[in-house]
């Protein structure tokens, strides 16, 4: 019988606690049912990734239930291949670069003009949250007040997304997901009807091309962008300046040095990662860390243990840029692996390298602390309730 605990509702003022706390309890359980999320968890390093690479056992039939059904997300085999390909020829590396200087740098430009007027901020709502928003309005031609309006809507679908198994949080997102129906459709009609000059417009010229040009199939595209380009590179960047300004002396070679900042954000990745885990289905009876799995099993796939793996990383609990972390899970792995990270690492680097070049003395608010935890103003993911710094 599996060992039965509770990990994943958790509250510290230290950014690396959970991943310290994590990889301790990996060791002990690397496979453990989780009363508090009501699931089956996989924990330990070795372990997640055998899960996360082999989608014919451990598939994602678990999204494809509620608002995700038909989604990227929920997809595998030839179903995923096809709709991968699709996400590919509009977010590839390549193809995102084109947006740096028409999109991305303009957004972070404004923010950081913005911030200039002040002499202290909260830099979750005035930069973590704002860069993302700002992105994604002009990339898919959607006003930022609209976004900002469905803010608290687009954390409950993706609270239920994350949990399949809970009918109150279900319940909650397919809510939500009805309040925002109107809007999803209205984009999608007018993208189908006459495509823009904006990456949703590329996705509805490529969706055509594939012969899945209808409203329905584009409404799905606009509900899986929205929920990750906004949402989840939101925590990413909170717990990115997090990590530097817990830091100053890595902040300061950043200044230096800005060759170093993707590496930095990778490290800020493994270091306080803001994805907390992943769901899957089991497909067919496995031997998970020396448990059988039946099944028709949810698991719970943890992917920030592995992140504070000594063997993996050395001395894990200390933030290091000059460290090249491989093996991070914070973006997925294998098929699944999140087709929208080299626009959110692109957000990261060009945001983060104006913030410090415009505030050189940019700090943490010595009397304020944010806290940390699993759900922060209700998100599913792990970051802080805030982020008080000085700008001056």
């Amino acid at each position: 019988m599996l060992p039965r605990t509770s990990l994943f509702s958790f509250t510290t003022e230290d950014p690396s606690a959970f991943g310290v706390y994590l990889a301790a309890a990996a060791k002990e359980h690397p496979i453990y049912f989780d009363e508090g999320l009501g699931v089956t968890v996989v924990l330990r390093g070795a372990e997640v990734t055998a899960v996360l690479r082999d989608s014919e056992t451990f598939s994602n039939r678990a999204y494809d239930i509620g608002i995700m059904k038909g989604a990227l997300v929920a997809l595998d085999g030839a179903s995923h291949t096809r709709m991968r390909r699709i996400f590919n020829a509009v977010l590839s590396p390549r193809v995102v670069n084109r947006y740096e200087e028409t999109i991305v740098t303009p957004v972070a430009r404004r923010i950081v003009d913005r911030l200039a007027r002040k002499q202290q901020a909260d830099l979750v709502d005035d930069f973590a949250i704002s860069m993302p928003m700002g992105v994604t309005s002009a990339l898919f031609g959607m006003p930022e007040e609209r976004i900002a309006e469905n803010d608290v809507l687009i954390r409950k679908m993706i609270r239920s997304a994350m949990a399949p198994q809970d009918p109150v949080l279900v319940a909650e997102g397919r809510r939500a997901h009805a309040a925002m129906g109107a809007q999803l459709r209205e984009i999608a009609e007018r993208e189908v009807a006459n495509p823009g000059d904006t990456l949703l417009g590329e996705i509805a010229r490529t969706l055509a091309a594939e012969g899945l040009g209808g409203v329905e199939a584009c409404e799905g595209v606009v509900l899986s962008l929205i929920l990750g380009s906004y949402e989840t590179t939101s925590w990413m960047l909170a717990n990115l300046l997090v990590a530097l300004l817990a830091h100053p002396d890595a902040m300061g070679q950043l200044r230096q040095q800005p060759s170093l900042l993707p590496q930095a954000i990778d490290e800020a990745m493994r270091w306080c990662s803001n994805a907390t885990g992943i769901v899957r289905f089991v497909e067919r009876e496995a031997t998970i860390g020396g448990e059988t799995v039946p099944a028709g099993t949810l698991l719970y796939v943890s992917l920030t243990a592995l992140h504070y793996d000594e063997e993996a990383y050395p001395r894990p609990e200390v933030f290091d840029i000059q460290r090249r972390p491989t093996g991070l899970l914070s973006f997925g792995v294998g098929p699944h692996y999140c087709v929208g990270a080299p626009l959110a690492r692109m957000e990261a680097r060009i945001g983060v390298s104006l913030l410090l070049e415009r505030f050189p003395a940019l700090r943490s608010d010595p009397t304020q602390r944010p806290m940390f935890s699993t759900a922060p103003r209700g998100a599913a993911a792990f970051g802080p309730d805030r982020i008080p710094a000085l700008l001056v």
